[in-house]
């Protein structure tokens, strides 16, 4: 076998590598980066907003009751549907207040509430007082979220052999 011998000499000059960037480069890049967090920051703040500007639905429950203690018209109508006002025939302010003119105190407690996707279950004791004599009656709430705000859309009294919310 024959081995060739290395050369002798000067040294080979080792490679300059890759060329440096230029700084318009890096500046581009991180303008683009800078703008991309940008576009997902205002996305989130959206986002954020939007779910925090839902709004509560049991904050309807309570203006309803407010408006029948108040005999607050204006309140009324802004926490109940148009269907809800027909079914109990208070589709005008004057009808809401010869109704409930002389106010009233009706203490509640939600007793159990269910979320569903555009509406919300709420089972509600009330305690009031009728001819003197106290009462209790329980009722189910259905309100349900229209053109993002949550409204009174239905009532159903609680029997016996009402099934429980699911």
């Amino acid at each position: 076998m024959v081995y060739a011998q290395a050369p002798q000499g000067p040294p080979v000059p080792s490679s300059p590598g890759k060329p440096k960037r230029p700084m318009w480069h890096w500046l581009l890049l991180g303008g683009v980066a800078v703008l991309g967090l940008l576009v997902v920051a205002v996305f989130a703040i959206f986002i954020a907003f939007q779910v925090l500007n839902r709004g509560n639905p049991q904050d309807t429950v309570d203006d309803f009751y407010a408006s029948l203690e108040t005999g607050d018209c204006e309140l009324y109508e802004n926490s109940t549907t148009e269907a809800f006002r027909e079914g109990f025939g208070l589709t005008t302010c004057a009808d809401f207040e010869a109704a409930f003119s002389s106010g009233g105190t009706a203490d509640y407690t939600v007793d159990d509430r269910v979320n569903r996707q555009g509406y919300a279950i709420f089972d509600v004791t009330e305690s009031f007082t009728r001819d003197g004599e106290p009462v209790q009656a329980e009722v189910r709430f259905f309100v349900r979220r229209i053109d993002g705000q949550w409204d009174l859309d239905g009532l159903q009294p609680i029997e016996a052999d009402t099934p429980p919310i699911e």
